[in-house]
């Protein structure tokens, strides 16, 4: 037996509404949702993959970094500034258009963007 998929992340947010903007700066369409009575978040389907947004609550998540494969690097770094994301607080390789760029959430997460190709 072996894994086959990573079905679901959970990020814990201080500020759900900035993190909503930071994320869909990098292109996710997010959705917001509650289940029964549990805190309302933000969800997104990602290769088949579950990602959603919660409040930060008790339980922080830490040391967490996540990869994505963007389509448009360059668009996508230009839509997170727009969206007043920190990305000064990008590290690559090479040039900024170049693979792989790490940027940093507003929850101190740090996410590896690479070009598709």
């Amino acid at each position: 037996m072996s894994v086959q998929r990573v079905a679901y992340l959970v990020l814990r947010c201080a500020d759900l509404e900035r993190s909503r903007r930071f994320y869909e700066g990098l292109g996710l369409r997010l959705s917001p949702e509650q289940h029964g009575s549990g805190a309302k978040h933000y969800s997104c389907d990602v290769g088949g993959m579950i990602l959603e947004l919660y409040p930060l609550s008790d339980r922080p998540t830490s040391g967490l970094r996540l990869g994505l494969v963007v389509s448009d690097l360059a668009r996508v770094l230009e839509s997170l500034r727009a969206s007043g994301a920190v990305v000064g607080a990008v590290r690559a390789v090479g040039s900024e258009g170049s693979s792989p760029v790490t940027v940093i959430d507003p929850d101190g997460h740090w996410i590896a963007l690479e070009q598709e190709r």
